[in-house]
């Protein structure tokens, strides 16, 4: 992997040290370009970004809070590697907080929030790659959640979206009809929000969630 590359994705380096090799690391995993199981050795990675030992080392550590990276004892780290049951796991946890604070969220919800809901369907229809349409996808049940400022809650989320996406990403978001499905139920779950049905949008948004587990591939242990 040449590390390099990732860093250009990433941007100049700015701030600390450690904080701009966790972010190199961490785009090229979500990215898919480090997939699981995938070795980082610290003299490479040190090597690549010209960096000392030490704020690899911390970046890895923060890696492995966040469950993409496993750090075996004498053994170095590696990409972590998901099962089937894992992702399962993780998609029923993400549905189930996300109706939780959606339910929250939708009776706050302005006229600009369900416009903005609205744009970002419409940007959805000509997504022009799977990256983008991730990050719409990831923007619009931002949006719909964030009046209920739950911090913990969308923290988890995010953890779980940086570690499911990298499998989930290709069936998601490259199959023209899962992508029309998608976006047909983004409308329903807006439609009942405008309705002020915030319970049928809640219980629309975790079918959406609990449907994208069919994705999951198939040849995952």
């Amino acid at each position: 992997m040449d590390y390099r590359e990732l860093a250009e994705a990433v941007g100049p380096r700015t701030g600390a040290t450690q904080e701009w090799v966790f972010r190199v690391l961490r785009e090229g995993i979500i990215s898919g370009k480090l997939k699981g199981g995938t070795q980082l050795k610290q003299d490479e990675v040190s090597a690549a970004l010209t960096v000392s030992h030490i704020p690899v080392r911390e970046a890895l550590r923060q890696l492995e809070a966040q469950g993409l990276v496993t750090i075996h004892p004498n053994r170095g780290s590696t990409v972590t590697q998901l099962s089937r049951s894992d992702l399962e796991d993780m998609m029923e946890i993400r549905a189930s907080i996300s109706y939780y604070i959606a339910r929250r969220a939708i009776p706050l919800m302005s006229e600009e929030d369900l416009n903005e809901l609205q744009a970002v369907i419409e940007e959805q229809k000509t997504a022009q790659d799977m990256f983008e349409e991730e990050r719409l996808n990831y923007k619009f049940h931002e949006i719909l959640t964030r009046r209920a400022k739950n911090k913990v809650a969308d923290m988890f989320i995010e953890l779980i979206h940086w570690n499911a996406d990298r499998y989930l990403r290709d069936a998601l978001y490259t199959d023209p009809s899962r992508r029309g499905q998608s976006i047909a139920e983004h409308q329903a779950i807006l439609d009942a929000c405008r309705a002020g049905d915030a319970e049928k949008a809640s219980s629309l948004l975790h079918d959406h969630i609990i449907e994208a587990r069919k994705y999951i591939p198939e040849d995952l242990d």
